[in-house]
């Protein structure tokens, strides 16, 4: 078929070291943009990519400061968020040392949180009617990452477009929505691992040194993983770019819109459940982009079906921008090493403002406390004082009469 054309190559190595550098270069220009967003807070990227998405999925940072503000602020830390940041932090020091240390094992480190936090996912977005966002694209990228770690070891095709999945559109959410890395948080974490967990994986395997590549799998018997053509790691962007939305992106589009929209949309609707498009249309900046778009389209309030079509299509536009920024980093480790200290660095800064916000609220309201506590005492300093000399004049004045 017309992909399968497209997926050779007559490179016999790796490209010339002249497209190495160039795409070196054009491959820092992604991390450049995420620190420049960042610290601008540019919203323009975040309305164009997050489409609602997962922002919905968590609290808001000012949905968490309320409530935060509805309880004593003075209490210590339940000892379930002390377990979870405990465990957070954890989890953060055991990555970076088998990232440096020993990155052959790194997916023995990632299989089992994926299994249990998307499968915590699950259970509790069943308890609120959420369930069916693990439709989501994200969810089966990460099932993607595991198909190709213990069924498929040796498809270098699948570790591919992986990685173009995996340093695209997963990475490029945690600078659209916001994700944090905030520690005693088990919603937070989960969400910064699945967009950020399968970027490290990609790493891990894709710039394994030769000495370690016949230990990257821990079962003997087992060959080793597959990342490069027989012919070299000289594939070109437009092949890794091409087949990652021939055979994932787009047949993901066309089945999502097809079983999410088509056959089980009677029954979201009549059970109430939520969907990806049901919270981009009713809230955030993304609804007033769809709503304009909708506009331009032409489309009538009645015609859902339309409606959702025009979303998956920003989606794809998404889509293609990002896993064609994704291609670059597949020849410059530097590109691809800057790119994720880049998306890593925006999850902490997140957090930091989430912190640092939270903290402001609670020092603030302690302050104000605090100012309660002293206009009381003075005022009831006041009133004994005033009892003392009324007392005084009443004494004086019994004094004078006798």
């Amino acid at each position: 078929d017309s992909c399968s054309r497209r997926t050779r190559t007559d490179m016999s190595g790796s490209l010339p070291m002249d497209n190495n550098r160039i795409l070196a270069l054009v491959g820092i220009f992604p991390a450049i943009a995420v620190f420049l967003a960042v610290y601008t807070r540019s919203k323009t990227v975040a309305a164009f990519a997050q489409l609602g998405g997962l922002q919905g999925r968590e609290h808001t940072q000012e949905q968490i400061i309320d409530a935060q503000n509805s309880v004593d602020l003075v209490k210590p830390l339940k000892l379930q968020d002390k377990i979870s940041f405990t465990l957070g932090v954890l989890n953060v020091c055991i990555t970076c040392y088998l990232m440096g240390a020993a990155p052959e094992y790194f997916y023995l480190w990632h299989t089992p949180k994926a299994v249990i936090l998307i499968s915590l996912r699950w259970y509790t977005f069943k308890q609120s009617k959420q369930h069916y966002l693990l439709y989501d694209f994200c969810y089966w990228a990460n099932i993607m990452g595991l198909v190709y770690l213990w069924e498929k070891p040796t498809s270098a095709r699948l570790f591919q477009i992986f990685f173009v999945v995996a340093n695209g559109p997963l990475a490029w959410s945690v600078l659209t929505f916001s994700q944090s890395l905030v520690f005693h948080s088990q919603a937070h974490m989960t969400s910064v691992f699945i967009h950020v967990s399968p970027m490290l994986l990609s790493h891990a395997l894709r710039w394994l040194p030769p000495e370690k590549v016949q230990r990257a799998r821990i079962f003997q018997t087992a060959q080793p993983f597959a990342v490069c053509d027989p012919e070299g790691c000289g594939v070109s962007p437009w092949i890794l770019w091409w087949n990652a939305m021939c055979y994932f992106y787009v047949p993901w589009l066309i089945l999502y819109y097809v079983w999410v929209f088509l056959v089980l949309g009677p029954r979201i609707k009549s059970r109430s459940y939520q969907t990806l498009y049901d919270r981009v249309v009713s809230q955030g900046s993304s609804s007033r982009m769809l709503h304009r778009m909708f506009r331009l389209c032409g489309i009538e309030t009645s015609r859902r079906l339309y409606k959702k079509a025009v979303y998956m299509l920003m989606h794809l536009a998404m889509g293609v921008v990002t896993c064609g920024l994704a291609t670059l980093f597949w020849h410059s480790r530097v590109a691809h090493s800057t790119f994720i200290f880049a998306i890593c660095g925006a999850s902490i800064w997140n957090a930091a403002g989430f912190y640092f916000t939270v903290f402001a609220q609670r020092y603030e309201s302690d302050l104000a406390a605090s100012a309660q506590r002293l206009a009381g005492r003075a005022a009831a300093q006041a009133a004994q004082e005033k009892m003392r000399e009324d007392g005084h004049a009443t004494q004086a004045g019994v004094g004078k009469s006798g």
